[in-house]
């Protein structure tokens, strides 16, 4: 069988079992933003904003609660520390509980409570950091559905990291 014909049976099989997982609740989506990393003190030329993106998936139990599991990259930080270069990476998995407050059919918000397990890597002269844990993250934010199945979400999420991390985004959502 050719490339075609396999992508045309994957389509084929979304398109038919897209409605049953849609009435299930399950939803996915990427978004992009900007991450806020405070993690300043000591560093010099400091830029603490980068790119930021995720992608996410979940389930909505009904119209006011879901629970959404997502992988989020926040950038990098970067400046210097007594003349070296300095910066670090920060990303991790989420999995939070949402509540839903649906405002009409096409339009909602949302509160979101839960847990990063986050990673961070140090380069330049901070080489030497390689740190990770498990922390509280929240969230409020809104989405709006264009179809059934096709929506826009927009979110500010604050994750308490040891150096606390603000992330604003904006993405896609799609409702299997």
């Amino acid at each position: 069988m050719n490339k075609t014909k396999i992508i045309g049976a994957i389509l084929l099989t979304l398109g038919l079992t897209g409605n049953a997982l849609a009435e299930n609740g399950f939803y996915g989506g990427a978004g992009i933003g900007q991450a806020t990393i405070d993690a300043c003190d000591g560093v010099t030329n400091c830029d603490d904003k980068d790119t930021s993106w995720k992608i996410f998936g979940g389930w909505e139990m009904n119209s006011n609660i879901a629970f959404e599991a997502a992988w989020v990259d926040f950038g990098e930080i970067s400046g210097s520390e007594d003349d070296s270069a300095v910066s670090a990476e920060a990303d991790g998995w989420t999995l939070a509980a949402k509540g839903i407050l649906p405002l009409n059919e096409q339009f909602g918000v949302f509160g979101k409570f839960g847990m990063i397990m986050w990673d961070v890597k140090g380069g330049g002269a901070a080489s030497g950091i390689n740190d990770d844990g498990t922390d509280l993250m929240y969230g409020l934010g809104g989405q709006y559905m264009f179809t059934d199945q096709l929506g826009i979400v927009g979110e500010w999420e604050w994750y308490d990291i040891d150096n606390d991390i603000d992330l604003f985004s904006i993405g896609a959502l799609f409702k299997f």
